[in-house]
């Protein structure tokens, strides 16, 4: 499945350069939901589970250049697993989404961190979508969990925000967050490999596209 969320002109896509940031979190989180929430500003209450992984690209202007986001919205069950090098390789962001409301979700949060370690070379940016904040009904409750997801987070090196796909919330932000991140943190050796076929280009974090990337960041 793919989805893109401007049309563009072939000329416009040749000088287009291209970030890949993937979702990662237990089934049921709200990926899904997240991502259209951000593509298309939509919402819906019962959304079909990810089979596999779904695609989406959205552009963004990032420090007076466009950039086009390619969003991998991955499968939360463990039968895909075998795929996840292909999920991970380039990634240069991550957004972590996490249920609020499952412990299971909380649960496995670690999880995805040793998926990430075992794929990457060195942990990509991270963004921690601490989700379903709508449903909350009990402050103090409330205020529990986030402060054990906040842990969570700076025990990661991650940003925190507090998300929901139903309302907005937070939701924007956290997309910004993890693409202009990607691109400052590698602003002095941001370096964009083209394909010849498409004439689009994607984003190699590092002085040369695959031996710097294991000592600047990123997946490969």
């Amino acid at each position: 499945m793919s989805y893109s969320s401007e049309e563009s002109s072939d000329e416009e896509t040749q000088e287009r350069s291209v970030i890949k940031i993937i979702l990662l979190g237990q089934s049921g989180c709200g990926k899904t939901s997240i991502v259209m929430r951000w593509i298309d500003n939509s919402f819906t209450e019962n959304t079909a589970t990810t089979i596999g992984a779904a695609f989406y690209l959205k552009n963004l202007m990032i420090d007076e250049k466009m950039i086009s986001i390619r969003l991998w919205d991955t499968s939360g069950q463990e039968r895909f697993k075998s795929l996840a090098p292909l999920y991970y390789r380039e990634a240069a962001g991550v957004i972590l989404v996490l249920d609020i409301q499952d412990p299971l979700s909380f649960e496995k949060l670690e999880y995805w961190m040793n998926e990430l370690r075992t794929n990457c070379n060195s942990l990509p940016i991270i963004g921690l979508a601490a989700n379903k904040y709508d449903l909350f009904t009990d402050q103090q409750q409330q205020q529990e969990i986030f402060e054990k997801a906040t842990k969570f987070a700076k025990n990661i090196n991650a940003q925190i925000f507090q998300t929901s796909a139903k309302t907005g919330e937070g939701v924007e932000e956290i997309f910004e967050y993890v693409a202009k991140s990607v691109v400052q943190k590698h602003s002095s050796h941001l370096r964009f490999k083209k394909n010849n076929k498409t004439g689009q280009s994607r984003l190699v974090v590092g002085k040369t596209a695959q031996k710097q990337v294991k000592k600047e960041g990123g997946c490969c």
